[in-house]
Formats: structure tokens, C-alpha cells, sequence
């Protein structure tokens, strides 16, 4: 795969649908002071929407965005929900504020806005952050096989440290194994933290 723009994201989340959601949202939800008092989720690169539909149906307001609109079709389930999605349909560099959020979630998306981008992205989802507020969220590592596109952000955990100056690191997990993306092998260097906003 040369580019990130030549995947058929439509399908790729079609065939994801199915799937749990990832046990990172039940860390985030706990780090944020759990579903008794459940605040807003922005889920940026929110795919087939798993992750986005469990917050939902732990009362959580999901502000879900993603340039592939399959999950806007799965949002009919959000009649079985206590909280709620709103669906933003576009390119995350083109949003000039995020709403203030509790929790600010994304798996492997950041990086795809490449190294030009996610700089200006980072510091609006930083300011989206109330003292006290939840990162979730994962960045590529400089072992990830897409390091030498000039398309995709891959950071150094020095960087991305620098990146959480002013967080309380929870929790850390580093993924750095041999796999496949789609029909390719490819070497996943994912660096997943997650923290909460000191001041």
C-alpha cells in the first residue's frame, strides 16, 4: 500500500462492524471517573463506530468523526443507548474547534493526518480538555513499517512524552509485532497512552 488515501476505508469499516469494542474505552470511562456521571466522548477516526456505540450505551454524548460516513447507517442502534452520537462527516484538519469533552479517543488515526497536521489537530484536542479530562489515544512509533511515508506522523516516545506534557500518564501499552493491514504484511509500532490533563 503506497498511500493512506488509496484504501477503500468503506469497505475496511463495513467489515469491522462487527466487531467489540476495544477495552481502551472501558479504561477511559474509569480513568474519567466512570458512567455515573457520564459526560462527552470525541472519537475522532470513529470507523464502523464499535467504540463510539459502547461510550453511547454507557450514557456517554459521542461526538464521532470520521471521513467515511458507514457508521452514520448504524446510528438507528442509538434507540438502545442512554447517551447518544453525533456523526461529523469530514477531515479532522478542517475542524476549527472541537466541542469541550471529558475524554478525547482515537486509535490508529492520528498518525494518518501526517506530521504536518497533527501538530495544530493536537493542540485544538488539548484545549477541548478540561482539567481533569481523559487522552486516549494511539500514535504510530518509529518501527511502524509506514515510517517511511511522508504521509503518516511516526513518533518517537520522546515526542509523544513531549506531547503529554501537562498530562498524568494512566497507562501505556506499546504494540510492536508483525501483522497484516488488509491484504499486506506489515510491522505495527502502535504506542497507546493513556492520560489525564493536570491543569
Amino acid at each position: 500500500m503506497d498511500t493512506a488515501e488509496k484504501v477503500d476505508w468503506a469497505a475496511l469499516n463495513a467489515h469491522a462492524a462487527g466487531r467489540p469494542a476495544r477495552r481502551l474505552v472501558s479504561k477511559a470511562i474509569t480513568a474519567a471517573g466512570g458512567s455515573r456521571r457520564p459526560g462527552t466522548v470525541l472519537d475522532l477516526g470513529a470507523g464502523a463506530g464499535a467504540d463510539s456505540l459502547q461510550f453511547a450505551r454507557q450514557g456517554w454524548t459521542v461526538h464521532a468523526y470520521d471521513s467515511d460516513d458507514t457508521l452514520a447507517a448504524r446510528l438507528v442502534e442509538n434507540e438502545r443507548m442512554t447517551g447518544s452520537v453525533q456523526f461529523h462527516h469530514g477531515d479532522l484538519a478542517t475542524v476549527p474547534t472541537f466541542p469541550s469533552a471529558q475524554i478525547v479517543y482515537s486509535t490508529y488515526t492520528l498518525g494518518l493526518l501526517g506530521p504536518a497536521v497533527l501538530p495544530g489537530v493536537w493542540r485544538k484536542l488539548v484545549d477541548a480538555l478540561p482539567r481533569g479530562g481523559v487522552m486516549a489515544v494511539d500514535f504510530f512509533g518509529t518501527n511502524d513499517s509506514w515510517a517511511e511515508r511522508p504521509d503518516v506522523a511516526t513518533l518517537p516516545l520522546e515526542q509523544i512524552d513531549e506531547m503529554f506534557r501537562g498530562f498524568q500518564v494512566i497507562d501505556r501499552s506499546i504494540r510492536d509485532e508483525d501483522g497484516r493491514f488488509l491484504a499486506d504484511k506489515k510491522h505495527w509500532h502502535v504506542i497507546t497512552t493513556l492520560a489525564r490533563k493536570l491543569h
